[in-house]
């Protein structure tokens, strides 16, 4: 190369490393900037909490202002995976019901969402219930029951109940819950297009907060997760966390989807961020299941015992993700199959017939298990898992060189 090519390529070189350590700066100062409008956001919750609180001290028999002092303290909840808020919230929403019976759709929509926020459902039902009872013209009245719906099984009535509001269903507050449906209803594509027209109409507005909008980010990577679309759940995800980059869900997600990569490093990065936020027994067994993987028994353990803990400290039923683990995992099989038959009682949906035909697995019953499994699949959900236990399932149950 002569010296004026040589010239030339170190100009060229320079341009580029500028440019990149440009970029680089940018991004850091982007996130920074994300990170203090987060703060912001937070201040200004948390300030609107002590408002309501002390309005709701001089003046306890109203009924609105405890409705808005528990909506935010369900906020704070799901930012931050605090339980306490969640049960702030139901006792806000009672004490509103109390206070106004009639005309209080807000205090019970509140006591509805805490009461599902325990994985208490039925109760959730009966708030629901009450609510599109005493109030006909709340859609989003509807769209809450028959998500409640969906959540115990009773799918005739919830189809009753999205069926009808299939002409409002691009409707913020409608549109993740008629996707819910859709998709156990086998109707998967119908479901992702929903979330994500839903999504594109929402990134331009600036009255929602950044958890609400990365929500729908989260809501998508999920999904393409389960799918098995890697691609597509890194590109949601990503964007989610720059929106929210301390988002607890979010990098749990992250650290989930690492580990279908097979990267257990990556898996252990996020998701011990995650577990910073708030302690998800589901982020606390990939993360174990990572160290495992690269040969530290002693910190996977650790990571069990924790799950255990974070299970034992939790609200509502015992934890669907933590009966899973410990099934695929070939621990307390007994004990998981007395727990989810149990549920079942109450809570009849695809996942509890799911888990309890994995259990029966598990526990080598596998003609019980293939019945069971058969109504898991009954309501034409579209799920990898699904289909994965109904595999091994049916495999087992046919027997050897079948």
């Amino acid at each position: 190369m002569s010296l004026r090519g040589v010239v030339g390529f170190c100009i060229l070189l320079a341009v580029v490393v500028g440019a990149s350590v440009q970029q680089g700066r940018q991004r850091e100062s982007d996130h920074r900037q994300v990170l203090a409008h987060r703060g912001e956001e937070r201040r200004i919750r948390d300030a609107d909490i002590d408002f309501f609180a002390r309005r709701v001290k001089e003046d306890p028999t109203g009924a609105i202002d405890l409705a808005k002092l528990g909506g935010l303290y369900l906020r704070r909840a799901r930012e931050t995976g605090n339980n306490e808020d969640i049960l702030r919230a139901e006792r806000a929403a009672r004490r509103s019901i109390e206070n106004r019976r009639r005309s209080n759709s807000s205090g019970y929509r509140l006591l509805a969402n805490s009461l599902m926020g325990q994985h208490r459902f039925a109760e959730a039902r009966e708030a629901a219930f009450t609510l599109t009872a005493t109030d006909d013209a709340d859609l989003t009245g509807r769209a809450l029951l028959g998500e409640i719906d969906l959540e115990l099984g009773r799918y005739h009535e919830a189809d009753s109940l999205f069926n009808r509001l299939r002409v409002v269903r691009n409707q913020l507050t409608i549109a993740p819950r008629y996707a819910r449906w859709a998709e156990l209803r086998g109707r998967a594509g119908e479901a992702r297009r929903l979330l994500a027209d839903t999504r594109r109409a929402i990134l331009s507005r600036e009255d929602l907060p950044s958890e609400q909008v990365a929500w729908f980010d989260l809501r998508l990577g999920e999904f393409a997760l389960r799918m098995g679309a890697s691609n597509e759940a890194t590109m949601y995800l990503a964007h989610g966390l720059q929106v929210a980059p301390d988002d607890w869900r979010l990098l749990g997600a992250l650290a989930r989807l690492a580990a279908t990569r097979g990267d257990a490093r990556e898996t252990i990065e996020y998701g011990e961020r995650a577990i910073a936020q708030a302690l998800d027994p589901a982020t606390l067994g990939v993360v174990g299941d990572a160290y495992r993987t690269l040969g530290d028994t002693g910190k996977a353990e650790e990571y069990v015992r924790a799950m255990e803990t974070a299970v034992a400290t939790q609200l509502g039923p015992y934890h669907r993700a933590w009966s899973l683990y410990l099934l695929d995992h070939n621990r307390r099989i007994p004990d998981v199959l007395a727990n989810v038959k149990a549920e079942l009682q109450e809570r009849r949906d695809v996942y509890g017939y799911d888990l309890l035909a994995w259990a029966l697995y598990k526990s080598a019953r596998f003609p019980e298990a293939q019945t069971v499994m058969h109504q898991a699949l009954a309501v034409g959900t579209e799920d990898p898992l699904l289909q994965r236990h109904a595999r091994a399932i049916e495999a087992a149950a046919a027997g050897p060189g079948a």
